[in-house]
């Protein structure tokens, strides 16, 4: 009776500190993905706005089987001022900062932690420390270029398709390719506006982006330490433009969305020999979600026939500025 007390009790404590190790393990990755989700969050929203610049120079939808092919350049400004943001360890499960306090601004994917920040886990009598993610160590980086190849064929009345596409392009530290396409209609086509001095169309985008935004924190790690974007991008457009011979202005306003997925590649610095901890932090995927307005405004000439030459900038939250080549095939 005693030895099956005994194996009951040995049963019972096994389970109990299986179910504690499991919740830890559950609310420490809770903790990791809502750090993640604030340290990516500005990236997130610049690549938002990057990508989604170049889909139109005009709201004249091209007829039927006409078609142009534009190489697209642009740059977007990155704002400094995401470059932190406040985290309260009362909002978290398990973390503590080592210094004591409840609350400060530590580093974005924009920002840099001088001195370095650390968090203290503590479990099961042990205390392990982690060195919070640095982000772009290289302050004068302030703008991130894009450059893509875009298609456009007109498929039936007033409609036209558009593709693009940029392959793996690599700039400093950052990998980027994408693919997309949009559907644009031109909704004066269906009126008698031969006196209107306006053209005006609609515009449905989808994007696709892959991104790895390389960290390299120590020499000494076997993992490719970094993190990986794969998001998915629309852009609802209303556009106008005039109808002059060679020189033209457009326009728009832009509705965009954005949902990434983002997986943590080694960026949290583990200070010790805690493997569990460790190999949690190596890798784990948080999802962002954001969406924002943006507004058009650009300049288009025709410098040589069929050949078109646009310069536009955006109004948004990270500023852009894009220079697009077209060459219409008819």
């Amino acid at each position: 009776m005693k030895k099956l007390l005994f194996t009951l009790v040995l049963i019972s404590t096994f389970a109990q500190a299986q179910n504690e190790l499991t919740t830890f393990i559950e609310e420490t990755y809770a903790d990791a993905q809502k750090f993640g989700k604030a340290y990516i969050d500005p990236a997130v929203i610049g690549v938002m706005y990057n990508v989604n610049s170049g889909w139109y120079h005009s709201a004249k939808a091209k007829d039927f089987l006409e078609f142009d092919i534009a190489i697209t350049g642009n740059v977007t400004l990155i704002k400094r001022d995401r470059a932190t943001f406040n985290m309260n360890v009362n909002d978290y499960n398990n973390i503590r900062f080592s210094d004591g306090s409840t609350q400060k601004q530590v580093a974005t994917i924009f920002g840099i932690n001088n001195p370095d920040v650390v968090v203290l886990l503590d479990y099961d009598g042990e205390t392990t420390e982690i060195q919070l993610p640095q982000g772009i160590e290289d302050e004068s980086v302030n703008n991130a270029p894009n450059m893509m190849l875009q298609g456009s064929v007109g498929v039936f009345k007033a409609t036209e398709l558009k593709l693009r596409f940029s392959p793996k392009i690599k700039f400093d530290n950052v990998t980027k390719e994408l693919y997309g396409f949009g559907l644009q209609h031109e909704v004066t086509r269906w009126f008698d506006t031969e006196n209107f001095p306006l053209d005006v169309s609609a515009l449905i985008g989808f994007t696709n982006v892959k991104g790895f935004y390389e960290a390299g924190i120590s020499d000494e790690s076997q993992l490719e330490q970094g993190l990986d974007i794969d998001m998915q991008t629309w852009n609802f457009a209303a556009i106008t433009s005039t109808k002059w011979e060679k020189f033209n202005l457009y326009g728009g306003v832009s509705y965009l969305t954005a949902t990434s997925e983002n997986k943590f590649r080694g960026l949290y610095d583990v200070l010790g020999n805690n493997e569990l901890i460790q190999e949690l932090l190596n890798e784990f995927t948080v999802e962002n979600k954001s969406n924002g307005i943006s507004g058009t405004l650009g300049v288009s000439y025709e410098a040589l026939k069929n050949l078109k030459i646009n310069v536009g900038g955006y109004l948004q939250e990270f500023p852009n500025f894009e220079v697009i080549v077209t060459y219409r095939i008819k």
